[in-house]
């Protein structure tokens, strides 16, 4: 019997979205919140997928190598939402920020019922249905899914011009539609990527359980079933003292609840067909994991701890990759390269879990600069209405092992629905929108303005009245405004680090002061970091981080001296001859710094800066004698720079960029710190203007990762704007718009 002869109900649609983990939840609230009809189809009962309550990975992105990186959009909002509401497993401080809460998934089930968004939990999409003229025109029509819950056979339709996103990590109906997709481990001939084997090997990264471990108040046995293999840790980096020294210890003294995330198999072997036997395989590996625990060298310290939960899902970090027009790789993300068709991007490290016998090596090839990734590596080659989400986009193994993370997929998953949208309301396919270069650049101006993120790219002026009009403030923070406070003496060389300057810098002005009666020399050199490669390897990201100080890490850009004159105190101006040209800063980049040094002269003393609010784009730095690197302050020094950098200049807020990519430039409008509140921004215009929306972004990106709500434990950044009001003059006369006193 066909299939078509016994579906019991269809349902019909204009996006249909396969898989409700983060990228495609984030895809159906987009296109849901542009006016389409959607279904999002989701074999399991909970919505998630990996970070939802059957397993509760954590969801992280670029954020957690790379300064106020966090994926903005849907996902960074959902994040909040959870936060104000509480919607987080209470780990113990320290705790890997994973998550089982149920509240959670009913903040993205609201969300997804407030975009209209119709949600069929437990149905499992199992085949695709063809146009009749797919040999010609490839497209996916609509799916045959069972309804588990009800044991019934449905049929969804998208219609002549609907749109199909496959966001379900597999990939199975988009591989059964006939979709171009590659599994396993390229060779390094394939395209050149400098960690790629020799030869081709079938090898994908590993599968995982999650265990939840909490502290009792009595000791409490555990006995491993009569099966559980030799206990066999998982290795980290290609290092044996990881084997050796795989230990539990550090969570008993600290904590009372954490998550166990040490199994992983399957790398080897088929991570769809084989997916039961793997999890079989990794609930025996945590018995004998648990059975190390309780029972081996840690038996006095986890006498009282017991295991609370074993999750019923098995976390797949790879299976199938699907072509594009564009395949990502290593070498794109480890230049940091950005096409013009971006519409999203990341920057976590290239996590690769290599196959040990049963278990992993988990080896980190690189930490990469933030790189974009473009709309032609989520779509088909092959099915012309196919849009291909999360961790299945266009990318080879080893570029894969970075974009796979849940972050980085909402991001794409939000672009995706926006990308639907587009080509619904314009009557044209994904695969045709790939080859339109108007299309691409009005969806790129529409994820800006529904707060996604695209790698430098600041909005069009001609959808921004914003940015024909004259900006003003009741204070503004800026970088020449200067307090020089304590003086320091200049007994090891000094100066200042900066994350943001001027293309072309004419003059630099110091507040020093000569208390002897000659006149004495100063020397000043500009730096600029040396950029090559742009990646960071493991140890050298763990040492450094993006603030590498060696001298090695700089190049000279010029060098000047000047007479300070006998008993001499204040601002001294160092001019050039000609305006030192030091380029333009990479806004997305932290690793990109100037330096601007003062040699030693224990003559001589140098104020520290009275404005600690400066230290946004700017930091003190020394280097003893002897030494070969220099050393970040906590502190400034008294430094003005002509022309100035901007940093929280009024004007910012209307420079068409709606967040900062680094810690600086910082694209922002602060007010004085000195200054009291109620502060006001005023925009005006030398004409009346008519507009029917208006949009305030407010600051809510932490430096580091473990700042931001969902996992420092609190319910909102506590420098996000709580209340303000919006007012605007019609006919002479002011009214208020709106007003908010709880902003979250």
């Amino acid at each position: 019997m066909s299939p078509l002869t016994s579906i019991q109900t269809t349902y019909t649609c204009d996006v249909l979205v396969i898989g409700s983990g983060v990228s495609g939840y984030c895809a159906a609230i987009q296109a849901g919140r542009c006016g389409c009809e959607v279904i999002l189809l989701e074999k399991d009962e909970v919505l998630g997928g990996n970070s939802g309550p059957n397993l509760g990975v954590g969801i992280t992105g670029a954020d957690r190598y790379n300064a106020y990186a966090t994926e903005t959009g849907i996902v960074h909002w959902l994040q909040e939402e959870a936060a104000w509401v509480g919607a987080f497993s209470a780990l113990s401080p320290g705790a890997m920020p994973y998550n089982i809460s149920r509240r959670y998934e009913a903040v993205v089930q609201e969300a997804l019922q407030r975009a209209g968004v119709r949600v069929l939990k437990r149905h499992y999409a199992r085949a695709p249905i063809m146009r009749a003229d797919a040999a010609e025109n490839p497209r996916i029509a609509g799916v045959i899914a069972e309804d588990m819950a009800a044991y019934r056979t449905v049929q969804v339709d998208v219609g002549a011009a609907g749109i199909v996103v496959d966001a379900s990590g597999d990939g199975q109906i988009a591989a059964l539609a006939g979709a171009e997709f590659d599994v396993g481990s390229e060779a390094q001939s394939a395209y050149g990527e400098r960690s790629a084997p020799p030869e081709r090997t079938a090898h994908v990264q590993g599968t995982s359980l999650v265990a939840l471990a909490h502290r009792t108040d009595r000791p409490l046995p555990f006995l491993p079933p009569g099966d559980t293999p030799p206990y066999m840790p998982r290795v980290w980096h290609g290092s044996l003292s990881s084997f050796l020294q795989h230990a539990h210890d550090g969570w008993f003294r600290a904590t009372d609840l954490v998550y166990l995330y040490v199994t992983e198999t399957g790398g080897q072997r088929d991570t769809i067909a084989d997916d039961a036997e793997n999890y079989e395989r990794l609930l025996e590996q945590l018995w004998a994991e648990w059975d190390h625990v309780k029972n081996g060298p840690h038996a006095e310290q986890a006498a009282c701890w017991d295991l609370l939960w074993v999750s019923p899902k098995a976390g797949k970090r790879e299976s199938r990759r699907f072509l594009g027009p564009v395949v990502l790789t290593q070498t794109d993300l480890e230049k940091g390269r950005r096409f013009d068709d971006d519409v999203a991007y990341g920057g976590h490290d290239l996590d690769d879990h290599q196959p040990l016998g049963e278990s992993a090596d988990i080896f980190a090839h690189s930490i990469p600069p933030l790189y974009g990734i473009p709309y032609r590596a989520c779509v088909s080659r092959s099915i012309d209405n196919l849009l291909l989400a999360g961790r299945l986009i266009s990318a080879t193994h080893l570029a894969h092992s970075s974009t796979r993370v849940m972050r980085t997929g909402g991001a794409i998953g939000q672009a995706l629905g926006m990308a639907a949208a587009l080509c619904l309301e314009r009557g044209i396919l994904p695969a045709e929108l790939a080859q339109d270069a108007e299309g691409q650049r009005q969806l790129q101006q529409r994820l800006l303005r529904a707060d996604a993120t695209i790698l430098g790219l600041a909005q069009e002026p001609d959808r921004d009245l914003a940015r024909e009009a004259r900006v003003s403030a009741t204070s503004e923070l800026r970088f020449n405004r200067q307090r020089p406070g304590s003086l320091l003496p200049l007994i090891a060389d000094a100066g200042n680090q900066l994350w943001d300057w001027p293309e072309r810098l004419e003059q630099v002005e110091l507040y020093l002061a000569n208390r002897t009666d000659r006149e004495q020399r100063l020397r000043l050199s500009v730096y600029r970091t040396r950029r090559e490669p742009r990646w960071k390897t493991r140890e050298a990201y763990a040492e450094h981080g993006w603030n590498d100080l060696r001298d090695a890490a700089f190049c000279r850009l010029a060098t000047i001296e000047a007479g300070v004159p006998p008993h001499f105190q204040g601002w001294k101006t160092v001019a050039f001859a000609e305006p030192l040209p030091i380029g333009e800063k990479d806004p997305a980049s932290d690793d990109d710094r100037v330096l601007i040094g003062l040699d030693r002269n224990p003559d001589l003393f140098w104020a520290v800066a009275d404005c600690p609010a400066v230290c946004e784009i700017a930091a003190m730095i020394e280097r003893p004698r002897s030494c070969t690197r220099w050393r970040q302050m906590d502190a400034l020094g008294a430094m003005r720079l002509h022309p100035a950098p901007w940093l929280g200049e009024a004007r910012n807020a209307a420079d068409g960029h709606h967040r900062r990519y680094s810690r600086g430039p910082t694209h922002m409008w602060i007010s004085d710190p000195a200054c009291a509140l109620p502060e006001s921004l005023l925009l005006s215009w030398p004409a009346p203007r008519r507009f029917d929306r208006v949009a305030l972004v407010f600051d809510n990106l932490c430096a580091a990762r473990h700042e931001n709500p969902w996992e420092s434990g609190a319910r909102v950044v506590p420098w996000c704007v709580r209340s303000y009001a919006l007012e605007a003059r019609s006919e002479g006369v002011w009214r208020e718009i709106a007003r908010e006193e709880e902003n979250y």
